[in-house]
């Protein structure tokens, strides 16, 4: 029987549409391969991200701090021009936990960086100390919940002497912590006895 395109008069289909369906059907499989195998690789790496943060600190005090809204500061959370610079300055660690010495007779001492989201914009944060003390946490507002445009990471710098840009000396005895916007605003925090001070290292 006579054929028209790619379809018989009688209705059944000609072997160049077969062949053209099947071509199709294996670019889907293969689209289909190919998207699963993408979703498979960024898992583990969004995973592992947020367990970087996750196992910084201890469960009980992860869920105390994080209340309200109020969210640890993670890698996923920094724009795509800060996340190479925290990776290549502070790999492995959690741009919103820095964990030390920074009190006097603490058992241990946690610096906390929480951010709280409207949608997709992150709209505050806060930075907090956390102190063991004893088998009692205690915890203490370092910078109250603030407006931001641009999330601060926070890092520990060991004991010792230090100098910041407006030619401020201080000798440290403990640990202290860093307070930085990536690429702009950087300011050291330490206590001295009981009393926290700070000096800016960069602007």
């Amino acid at each position: 029987m006579p054929r028209t395109g790619g379809i018989s008069l009688d209705g059944s289909t000609s072997p160049n549409e077969v062949s053209q369906n099947g071509a199709k059907s294996l670019t889907l499989v293969r689209m289909r391969h190919l998207l699963l195998a993408a979703l498979l690789t960024l898992a583990p790496a969004a995973v592992a991200q947020s367990s970087v943060c996750l196992s910084a600190i201890p469960d009980y005090l992860r869920i105390t701090v994080e209340q309200d809204n109020w969210k640890i500061l993670q890698p996923q959370d920094l724009t795509v021009r800060d996340l190479p610079v925290w990776k290549a300055n502070h790999a492995g660690q959690c741009p919103g936990i820095a964990s030390g010495n920074f009190y006097p007779k603490a058992q241990s001492s946690y610096i906390i960086a929480l951010i709280r989201r409207d949608g997709e914009r992150v709209e505050e944060q806060t930075l907090l100390l956390t102190l063991d003390k004893k088998n009692r946490t205690e915890t203490s507002v370092i910078i109250p919940p603030t407006a931001v445009n641009t999330v601060a990471v926070v890092w520990k710098l060991p004991r010792g002497h230090w100098r910041g840009i407006d030619g401020t000396i201080a000798s440290i005895s403990q640990d202290s912590f860093v307070s930085e916007q990536i690429i702009s605003t950087a300011t050291q925090y330490y206590y001295d006895g009981k009393h926290l001070k700070s000096f800016l290292l960069s602007r």
